[in-house]
């Protein structure tokens, strides 16, 4: 982690949320208490031990107390929790201005160089005896002063360095770097429950990625497409690295045989090319049907459906396939289906996939895939129908397999 300072005085990570506060008092509150129980799942998980966690008086901000030698560790794993902003590795202090003026000094001792330019930069929330203009003059003086031999000049526009206060009520924070999180969004909520469509395509789980960014509660439905014990593996290591951004210490998925279904079908079909329309009716069929057919509450909450559409070919079937199948699919799900990858390019798909892990595996997820696909509404309803797959999604069902992952450190 190359973008933060941390000082051996720091022992507090203020955390700082922003679209939160765009919410009604009471989903803010309920929204903060979700977001710092999620850091603190986030930390045990991991095995980053801290002391506390508290938020200031004004509501503003969230406070977090680690020994100094977590500290590093625990910002790497913070900055995957949804719902911040930005965060600062921080000194704690009194509100009282010759504390705060020492321990600037403190603070100046350990990253200024000789000819530094350096500006104070001071916030405040609650009432004191000096304003914010009046510390930072302060403060700026005194590091001037009892650092005199390093010869600094004071820049407020363009400074080399940059000291931090925050007063807020009895306790100032002091720091050096304000450290953006990568995503934003709201924290995961666990009454936001969505099923995630997933044919092993690298879209699909991106596309649930952004539903969680937005707080909701993922429940991806593998939907197997080749029988390969390596493919397998790969595939549920990329759910794995993408549970790493829930605030849970499993993460469950449930894979679905849809090869065995398909393979099934090939033979009955008139029209072979219209393999892969069918295949993706079925899935939304079997989805549509996983709430009614099992005794598992989570699937009987869960509102929606994630469907990683793209259209610009980077699938193994043709976007006009999956464009058009979009207005059938609700012929065969009652659910809504979300699209969020739909207004994104090949490359702004490519540096989301780096940017939530490197390690992220392209699968070749389809072996039946005909050379030539086409799209007819009315031949691919009057084949479900004659053919009667209902028996056969609802024999998938039954045969549905349930596979925990543990996102625990060091399993």
């Amino acid at each position: 982690m190359e973008y933060a300072t941390i000082l051996p005085q720091y022992n507090v990570i203020l955390i700082r949320y922003a679209e939160i506060w765009l919410k009604s008092q009471k989903v803010k509150v309920r929204m903060l208490k979700t977001m710092m129980n999620n850091i603190k799942i986030a930390l045990e998980r991991e095995e980053v031990p801290f002391h506390k966690y508290q938020m200031s008086k004004d509501s503003s901000r969230v406070f977090f107390f680690f020994n100094n030698e977590d500290m590093f560790n625990a910002i790497n794993v913070i900055l995957r929790v949804f719902g911040i902003h930005s965060i600062s590795p921080v000194l704690r202090t009194s509100n009282k201005a010759k504390n705060i003026i020492e321990r600037s000094i403190e603070v100046a001792k350990k990253i200024m160089n000789p000819n530094d330019s350096f500006a104070v930069r001071v916030k405040r929330s609650g009432d004191h005896d000096f304003t914010s203009i009046e510390l930072a003059s302060l403060v700026g003086k005194e590091i001037n002063d009892k650092l005199s031999y390093l010869n600094l000049s004071v820049n407020l526009t363009n400074p080399d360095k940059i000291i931090y206060i925050e007063v807020r009520d009895d306790f100032s924070y002091i720091f050096t770097d304000i450290i953006t999180s990568p995503w934003g969004g709201l924290p995961i909520e666990s009454r936001k429950k969505l099923f995630i469509l997933d044919i092993g395509r690298l879209n699909d789980l991106t596309a649930g990625f952004l539903i969680m960014r937005r707080g909701s509660e993922i429940h991806p439905i593998l939907f197997k497409m080749r029988d390969d014990t390596k493919y397998i593996k790969k595939w549920i290591e990329n759910w794995r690295l993408a549970g790493l951004y829930s605030p849970y210490k499993n993460f469950t998925i449930n894979i679905i045989d849809l090869h065995a279904i398909i393979t099934e079908v090939i033979p009955l079909l008139k029209n072979k090319s219209l393999i892969c329309s069918l295949c993706r009716i079925l899935r939304f069929a079997t989805i549509d049907k996983l709430k009614d057919n099992l005794e598992i509450p989570v699937f009987q909450k869960t509102r929606a459906i994630v469907d990683g559409v793209s259209f610009n070919d980077m699938n193994d079937c043709y976007d006009e396939i999956d464009l058009n199948s979009l207005e059938l699919n609700y012929q065969f799900s009652g659910f809504p289906i979300f699209t969020p990858l739909i207004g994104f390019n090949q490359q702004e798909i490519k540096e989301l996939n780096e940017k939530i892990s490197k390690e992220l595996i392209r699968l070749n997820y389809c072996e039946l895939k005909p050379q030539n696909q086409i799209f007819q509404a009315e031949e691919v309803i009057e084949t479900f129908k004659r053919l009667d797959l209902e028996s056969l999604v609802n024999k998938a069902l039954k045969e549905m397999k349930k596979i925990t992952i543990s996102l625990l450190s060091g399993e």
